[in-house]
């Protein structure tokens, strides 16, 4: 199975044009620092795409990183040549953002070069690494050894990975399914495969294997836990229970990290796919077991609670809101990494709107040096250094900033819903107010608000107020009677027409000489009875003239 390539670096000018100011407190060498790896690489050439601001600097890291973690020489040569088109542009003053500007007047005279000592010991690694593991893989068929098969295709993966061949790492990956043995052999595969789709941004990919994963770790459950009930100790009366096993308490530990890299893998799958619910929960599930761990999670802790937080406000309602984001333990851990954050949840929680959606709006990052607080004011001072910082995060973020835009309308919806609940009616101009806008701004999201159906409500313009469309109770009261006692008097009639007649009411009934049948006494009960499917007979034996007849519902 085959993955989607990934879109080549674009060489020409970024379409996005992000500008980061030099007042910014975005520091990219300090977030470079918890990426690793190719994800590293990929999200520099993101801010790279994104930011001319940042461009200098972030190509510059990727370069460098580069180097270090693979030997993809075709990415390396691609990365230099839009480090050297941005140089260009600068110098010809087709590029004129200040903060590129002074970035190229730090580092004239010391621009990277291409490095082609580097690229000729790549090319070597690669090929010879290359033709060796093919070399072992095919002894490895022909001896036809199931393990050693396996872990041919898993190491032919790795490095085919390292040298930038994506879509062959994946082949090999799933051709060692076939040779697993064991349900750990199965997890190692996905995990592989999630890697390199989470790269891609194959989001499809990422959830598909994820569920692979899950079923691999719960099978590697049952088996432990069987194997635990058949080997279980005595435990008599007086004896001291046993202490547990430090080799099982270290595979519990293990396959909890095991299981939380899976949620947030799939969280930023549901994310990148658009299912925001299903990724706020996820991310608020999260243990914190792998926050500290060697292997970590697919994607750096701050960026798990900027996720949980982001998509947490578009989706929870207010008690979600306060038992997912603001009571979660095993959430704790990673707000604390970005304090911030639980600032704008707790805004949002008090229904503080205004100073919630500060936080998350964009002319707070727009701030010329000239309104930014007097430096004696140091809780302003570092509100606004946290609005710039939360806003140029995800629009600088690989999966985050494709759906930003939805997210804030999402999170603005709901809490202009959360704002009209307890009214009956609210003036425009006051709600604006509570909002940090204008009524003119605001009035196209209530009139969508409205036709959409989320907010059961009318806009009085004449008299500038919201009214909400209440029920009337007791109509409703009144209504819901009369329905049930029309259902009721029906239920009635059906009874008793399907009920067996006294036997004095049909002494009248004579059998007709056309074919049998029966003549009623009366010809209007007699169509009810048929009209409620009932058939008439005589009693077995018997003839008309005798005292009684039995009736029987078809």
């Amino acid at each position: 199975m085959d993955l989607d390539p990934p879109p080549p670096a674009a060489l020409s000018r970024p379409t996005r044009r992000i500008l980061v100011p030099d007042s910014s407190p975005y520091d990219l060498e300090q977030l470079a620092g918890s990426w690793e790896g190719r994800s590293k690489v990929n999200r520099l050439l993101f801010v790279a795409n994104s930011s001319p601001s940042l461009a200098g600097p972030a190509l510059t890291l990727a370069l460098a990183a580069i180097k270090e973690a693979t030997l993809d020489v075709p990415l390396y040569e691609n990365t230099f040549h839009m480090y050297r088109q941005h140089i260009s542009a600068i110098e010809s003053g087709d590029e004129q953002d200040p903060t590129a500007v002074a970035w190229h007047g730090s580092v004239k005279g010391n621009e990277v070069s291409l490095d082609r000592e580097w690229i000729d010991k790549a090319k070597r690694e690669a090929q010879s690494g290359l033709d060796k593991l093919e070399v072992e893989l095919k002894g490895y068929m022909t001896n036809l050894i199931k393990e050693s098969i396996r872990m041919g295709h898993r190491d032919l993966a790795r490095f085919q990975y390292r040298i930038g061949d994506l879509q062959g790492a994946v082949r090999s990956y799933t051709k060692s399914r076939e040779f697993c043995t064991t349900s750990q052999h199965v997890l190692e595969m996905c995990l592989g495969v999630i890697e390199i789709a989470l790269d891609m941004s194959n989001y499809a990919f990422v959830r598909n294997y994820v569920v692979k994963a899950e079923s691999a770790v719960d099978a590697a459950q049952a088996s432990t836990n069987g194997n635990k009930s058949r080997a279980a100790p005595v435990n008599l009366p007086g004896m001291v229970a046993p202490a547990q096993d430090p080799i099982e308490a270290a595979k519990e530990k293990e396959r909890k990290i095991v299981h939380e890299r899976l949620t947030v893998a799939g969280g930023v799958a549901f994310l990148g796919s658009g299912a925001f619910d299903k990724a706020a929960r996820a991310f608020t599930d999260i243990g914190s077991e792998a926050l500290n761990a060697p292997v970590g999670h697919f994607i750096p802790p701050a960026d798990v609670a900027l996720y949980a937080v982001l998509t947490g406000l578009a989706c929870f309602d207010r008690t979600q809101i306060r038992a997912r984001l603001l009571e979660n333990a095993n959430l704790r851990p990673f707000l604390d990494l970005e304090p911030y954050l639980r600032d704008i949840v707790r805004a949002f929680y008090d229904s503080k709107f205004k100073e919630g959606l500060e936080l998350l709006h964009r002319h707070s990052v727009r701030r010329s040096r000239s309104h930014l607080p007097h430096p004696s004011s140091s809780r302003a001072a570092l509100l606004t250094r946290e609005r710039i910082k939360l806003q140029h995060r995800p629009l600088l973020d690989v999966h985050l900033a494709p759906h930003l835009s939805a997210l804030h309308k999402l999170i603005r919806s709901r809490a202009l819903l959360a704002y009209f609940q307890p009214f009956a009616s609210v003036s425009l101009a006051r709600m604006a107010a509570a909002f940090g806008t204008d009524e003119a701004s605001q009035h196209p999201e209530i009139v969508e608000l409205i036709a959409t159906g989320q907010l059961k409500a009318r806009i009085d313009s004449a008299h500038g107020v919201l009214v909400a469309k209440r029920k009337d109770a007791r109509g409703e009261a009144f209504r819901h009677a009369l329905d049930e006692g029309e259902k009721m008097q029906k239920r009635a009639s059906a009874s008793q027409l399907r009920s067996v007649p006294p036997c004095g009411f049909l002494q009248g009934l004579e059998k007709s000489e056309n074919l049998g049948e029966l003549t009623p006494g009366s010809r209007g009960h007699r169509m009810k009875l048929l009209q409620a499917d009932i058939v008439v007979k005589p009693a077995k034996g018997g003839s008309g003239q005798q005292q009684h007849l039995s009736v029987q519902e078809a």
